[in-house]
């Protein structure tokens, strides 16, 4: 894009192969529009077991968050960690675990979602709340954690 490549036609057919092959694939008006479009090769990236702490808030900036609730029968408050993620990155998931060496990995039923969470109070006052401290989120997020 820096190149304004996307403004040509060539270009534009790089960026829309992208586009269909993340996520849930082509839609059926960007097919008919573009009968001929191809997917681009999706390249299974390797983890590492050693996890960037920047680049953890980077992703819980995009894919997590904070909250606190109020659970409706009982009145009482609870406090949650969380980033959600499709059931394809469970190692990921666990990867967190280990990382924050807490917290567990929920998958939802009915879907091919799963969430890695922290609802213990003290694990996110002694170790959630230092960590964005120090390796804040840099966005908009960040006014959430100054607010949690």
């Amino acid at each position: 894009m820096e190149l304004k490549q996307h403004l040509i036609p060539s270009g534009f057919y790089t960026v829309l192969s992208y586009y269909v092959s993340i996520n849930k694939g082509i839609t059926q008006q960007v097919l008919t529009d573009f009968p001929n479009i191809k997917a681009a090769v999706r390249i299974n990236p390797i983890l590492s077991h050693i996890l960037n702490p920047y680049w953890i808030s980077g992703f819980t900036a995009g894919d997590g968050g904070l909250s606190i609730g109020i659970r409706s029968i009982t009145g009482q408050i609870y406090f949650r960690f969380h980033i959600a993620q499709h059931s394809r990155d469970m190692l990921l998931m666990n990867l967190l675990i280990d990382f924050f060496n807490c917290g567990k990995v929920h998958i939802r039923k009915n879907t091919n979602r799963c969430d890695f969470l922290i609802q213990d109070f003290n694990k996110i006052y002694n170790i959630i709340i230092p960590y964005f401290d120090k390796y804040s989120l840099n966005n908009i997020k960040q006014l959430d954690f100054a607010d949690f």
